[in-house]
């Protein structure tokens, strides 16, 4: 998918399904696990061969496309997901201006990749430590995002580590969107046009499932 817009379309997906599964696991205690094992393979991809690789192929990303669909649409109101959203782009931004922090975080991320793959990707181990690279490396900036949710959900140790390792698939995703050429004034103006892309997009999943049940 060579589309400029497309991909900012998509790496706009990769962040707001990074909040999202944020919302849903420190509303409920749950998450949908697919989304969250394609958000958390993004942060890995260092070297892809292209933007759908970031999240293993259009269905990880099919839960942050519908949020785009959402997040574009004129009614649409939802002031805890704009500050969320705004919150990684702006943490992004002081990442790309610390040399130092981002060769921290390349040579954590090398150290975690080798328990991918000796446990797996969504193992505690590598969730932990991952919430511990999003502590670390953020902990450079004087800025800090609040979580918001039920409290007695975010008392549980080992969903503060799923939301941090969900912050840094977020700033990952931003990473892209920036590297896509994405900006902020496009969330404010090319909202239809985002809307438009990511319906094509979803349409390109639905006709994949569909040719996959005639196989």
């Amino acid at each position: 998918m060579q589309d400029r817009l497309d991909n900012i379309t998509i790496a706009l997906a990769g962040m707001l399904q990074a909040i999202t599964l944020i919302r849903e696991l420190t509303q409920t205690g749950k998450l949908q696990e697919s989304a969250f094992k394609a958000s958390l393979h993004s942060i890995f991809q260092t070297q892809p061969r292209d933007i759908l690789s970031v999240y293993g192929g259009l269905p990880g990303i099919q839960l942050g496309l519908t949020n785009v669909i959402q997040f574009a649409s004129k009614e649409a109101k939802d002031p805890l997901q704009n500050r969320y959203l705004l919150s990684l782009i702006h943490l992004q931004k002081k990442l790309a201006y610390s040399p130092k922090t981002l060769k921290i975080l390349a040579d954590r991320l090398k150290q975690v990749q080798k328990q991918v793959d000796y446990f797996s990707l969504t193992h505690p181990t590598v969730i932990a430590n991952l919430a511990d690279i999003y502590q670390t490396t953020m902990s450079a900036f004087r800025f800090r995002i609040i979580m918001l949710g039920n409290q007695r959900i975010l008392n549980v140790r080992e969903n503060m580590d799923k939301v941090r390792a969900l912050l840094l698939a977020g700033i990952r995703s931003a990473v892209l969107w920036r590297q896509m050429g994405g900006s902020r004034l496009q969330l404010l103006f090319s909202r239809a046009k985002l809307k438009i892309a990511a319906e094509k997009i979803l349409s390109q999943i639905e006709t994949h499932y569909a040719t996959q049940d005639l196989l």
